[in-house]
């Protein structure tokens, strides 16, 4: 068994999971090849209800705030957590430099998983963790069964919107789209409207999205693929929730052969981080089972 360290409040399974991917040794300094190049992109102020049982002093939900990005290609689309992708930058570079990981800042990541669309062709791919566990769940591409209400109007980045609705997933959606860009794409899987989706909000306000910038990059930057993307398993969306619902970090990490036996706690609450490693943590999935 493996015998390993868990520093200052699990700081380095925290900073794996709350990370879009999770590092390889043997892939640091291998070119990645481009699945595609980046025509436009979209940045959207992300907020997402993890638990929906904790309330704020006024009842209100508590939300985790996310940059999200949009980036769309000539035949696929990435939607991913930009927040994720720079702290993957700077582990990234510090393994390579030597740097001591523990000084790096570190921003926990609300929204953990990624989408592509069209990838494979004509189908949606979701890549995300169970704590150090990596899955992927791929589905034919579905559009949203819109209905376009003709008299709901906003502006957003200076853009006339028109507001559109559908039941889509497990939850009501109403989001704003403009004719002005005629992309029919938008954040997560909320696609198939006559203009590109600037805001998106679920009935119940625990998913909302919102563009706050926009440029246009004509090919000059590449769309990458997930990486160790081998490492990750198929799954379909029910059994990813089961997993998800049920397996503590414990149940993970002697999963990938760590014997929590000999692990050692260094710094912090000792008796705390071992109740956090074998407690589930709580889970509002975007995509609700119907």
């Amino acid at each position: 068994m493996k015998k390993f360290t868990l520093l200052l409040a699990f700081f380095g399974l925290a900073s794996c999971v709350g990370a879009q991917t999770i590092i390889s040794s043997e892939d640091i300094g291998k070119p990645v090849e481009a699945l595609d190049s980046v025509m436009y992109r979209i940045t959207y102020n992300a907020q997402s209800v993890a638990d929906t049982t904790l309330r704020d002093d006024d009842g209100n939900y508590m939300y985790g705030k996310d940059a999200m990005r949009l980036d769309i290609g000539r035949h696929l689309n990435k939607f991913y957590n930009y927040d994720a992708f720079v702290s993957d930058s700077l582990l990234t570079d510090a393994v390579v430099r030597g740097l001591d990981i523990q000084s790096l800042p570190h921003r926990y990541s609300t929204i953990q998983w990624t989408v592509f669309q069209n990838y494979p062709e004509g189908e949606t791919t979701v890549f995300d963790h169970v704590w150090l566990d990596m899955y992927s769940i791929v589905e034919k591409t579905q559009l949203p069964d819109w209905k376009v209400v003709a008299d709901s109007t906003a502006n957003i980045l200076g853009y006339h919107c028109t507001m559109a609705t559908a039941h889509f997933k497990g939850r009501t959606w109403k989001a704003w789209f403009t004719e002005d860009i005629p992309l029919s794409y938008g954040p997560w899987k909320l696609c198939g409207l006559p203009g590109l989706v600037l805001k998106a909000v679920d009935a119940t306000r625990q998913y909302a999205f919102e563009a706050v910038s926009m440029q246009q990059l004509d090919g000059k930057q590449p769309i990458t693929p997930i990486k160790n993307k081998s490492m990750y398993e198929t799954v379909t969306q029910k059994q990813f929730d089961k997993m998800k619902r049920e397996t503590s970090a414990t149940e993970s990490l002697e999963a990938q052969g760590f014997s929590m036996k000999d692990a050692k706690i260094v710094g912090g609450d000792k008796d705390g981080v071992q109740k956090i490693l074998k407690s589930v943590s709580p889970y509002n999935p975007i995509e609700v089972a119907e």
